[in-house]
């Protein structure tokens, strides 16, 4: 594999849970951005109005995304142990990519989706979840050398 896709793997790995480790910090502030109110996020985030997540499972998922984050860049290392979470991880999203988010809200103990959430989920969290599944698995890839 090409030294450059495998850069360009990690470089979009990172900045995808780098970002999605800030916005589950956002949320654990209590803002509710992008969303307008507290209740338009619930719709989107988990599915419905009801209440979101408090904030210490939301730091909780903040700080995982960020480590993996790091874990993606390689700055934890490279070793084998890395490669086997990047796999891992890359795994589990192209899984929520192919099943989508009902499966996830019911490994949440969340009610099913409304409307908002599976449109999103069908027009970019199934798509993301693919994106950075790709990304993670391509990251990790070992460079072999070439043969000549």
């Amino acid at each position: 594999m090409n030294q450059v896709v495998r850069i360009v793997a990690r470089v979009v790995s990172t900045a995808a849970l780098t970002a999605l480790s800030v916005l589950h910090a956002v949320w654990a502030s209590g803002s509710p951005w992008p969303a307008k109110s507290k209740k338009q996020l619930g719709e989107a985030v988990v599915g419905s109005d009801g209440p979101m997540p408090g904030v210490t499972p939301t730091l909780v998922v903040a700080g995982g995304t960020a480590a993996a984050a790091l874990l993606a860049s390689g700055a934890l290392g490279k070793g084998p142990a890395q490669r086997l979470a990047l796999r891992g991880m890359g795994t589990v999203m192209v899984l929520r990519a192919v099943s989508g988010g009902g499966p996830a809200l019911a490994a949440m103990g969340l009610p099913p989706a409304g409307r908002t959430f599976r449109q999103l989920d069908a027009r970019v969290y199934r798509p993301f979840a693919a994106l950075l599944g790709v990304s993670l698995w391509l990251a990790q890839r070992v460079e072999r050398p070439e043969r000549g």
